[in-house]
C-alpha cells in the first residue's frame, strides 16, 4: 500500500510539475546552437553566451578560450552560436555599422540572439538578472549592440572590440563591463579607427560612454601579468568606482595584439567577474 501511494504522489508530481531538460540539447533552427548544460542546474540558472570573432565561428572561439569547463563547473548554462555566412563564406555578427557586415546583408542578430534566450528559457529557466555575454572581436562589438537594443545584459567581457562612433549604440540601463584590448591590436586599433566607411570608438572612448551610463567617476589603477607571452606585468587594470553597484574594468594590455595569447586561468578569472554581477544589484 505505501508503495503504492508513492508512486501515486511521483506521478501526481509529474504531472503537476513543468518538465526541464535535464541534458544538453539544441535549438536556434537554421542556425542550430547546442545548449551546455551544468551538472548542478539552479532554478532559474545564470546563462553565459559567446560570441565569435569575424570569420571564425562559436567553435573556434571556444577552443580560444575554453570556457565549457569553467561555465559547466560553476551552474552555467552555456552557448557557443554562430554568425552567419557572407558570399565569401565567412561567418560574421551584424553588429555595427563599422563592423562586421561586409556586404550589407539583411540580418538581425539581436532578434536572432533574443529568441535563443526566449527558446532555453521554456525548456531551462533563465535567470533575467544574470545573461552574461563574452565577445572577441566582431563579438565583441555584437555584445555592445544587444546590450545597447535589448537592457538583458547584467555583464560583459569584451575583448578586441568597440562600437561605432555613432552615438545610437550607447546602453540606458547600467551593465557590467570588463573590456580587455592590446595596445598593439594591428585589426581594431585601441585608439580607435575606421572600418567599412565607419568610424569605432576608441578604447577610451568606450569606457567613457559606458561610464555614464553606470554613474562611474574615480579610476584605481594597478598592474597584473596577464598575458603569458609578454614579460612582466604588462596589463594595467583601470578599476572605476560607480553608482549604481555595476563593475568597470578596463585591462590594458601593453603590447597585446588583437587575438592575445590567453593565460591558462582566463576562463576562471572572466568568469569569476561576470558571477560577481547581477541585474538586480543595480
Amino acid at each position: 500500500m505505501k508503495l503504492r501511494l508513492s508512486l501515486l504522489i511521483a506521478l501526481l508530481l509529474a504531472l503537476i510539475s513543468p518538465a526541464y531538460a535535464t541534458s544538453n540539447y539544441i535549438i536556434g533552427g537554421e542556425r542550430p546552437v547546442t545548449v551546455n548544460l551544468p551538472d548542478h542546474l539552479s532554478n532559474p540558472a545564470p546563462l553565459l553566451i559567446l560570441l565569435h570573432s569575424a570569420s571564425t565561428s562559436g567553435a573556434h572561439q571556444e577552443n580560444y578560450m575554453k570556457l565549457a569547463p569553467i561555465a559547466k563547473a560553476n551552474g552555467i548554462i552555456y552557448i557557443t552560436p554562430d554568425g552567419i555566412k557572407n558570399s565569401e563564406g565567412k561567418r560574421f555578427w551584424n553588429a555595427a555599422k563599422s563592423c562586421c557586415n561586409k556586404y550589407k546583408q539583411n540580418v538581425d542578430d539581436v532578434v536572432y540572439i533574443n529568441s535563443l534566450i526566449d527558446e532555453i528559457d521554456k525548456k531551462t529557466p533563465v535567470d533575467p538578472q544574470r545573461i552574461y555575454l563574452i565577445g572577441h572581436s566582431n563579438g565583441a562589438f555584437m555584445s555592445y549592440e544587444f546590450a545597447c537594443q535589448t537592457n538583458r545584459v547584467a555583464a560583459i567581457v569584451a575583448i578586441a572590440g568597440a562600437m561605432d562612433s555613432d552615438p545610437e549604440c550607447t546602453p540606458t540601463a547600467p551593465v557590467s563591463l570588463l573590456n580587455i584590448h592590446g595596445t598593439a591590436d594591428k585589426t581594431i586599433k585601441i585608439d580607435g579607427g575606421v572600418m567599412n566607411s565607419s568610424s569605432y570608438t576608441s578604447a577610451t572612448t568606450t569606457m567613457k560612454k559606458i561610464a555614464t551610463v553606470n554613474k562611474c567617476s574615480t579610476v584605481a589603477t594597478s598592474k597584473k601579468d596577464f598575458e603569458p607571452t609578454i614579460k612582466g606585468t604588462e596589463t594595467t587594470i583601470f578599476n572605476y568606482s560607480c553608482d549604481t553597484h555595476t563593475h568597470l574594468q578596463f585591462w590594458k594590455i601593453a603590447g597585446g595584439s588583437h587575438s592575445p595569447k590567453l593565460p591558462l586561468d582566463f576562463a576562471q578569472q572572466v568568469i569569476s567577474f561576470l558571477l560577481k554581477q547581477s541585474k538586480a544589484a543595480n
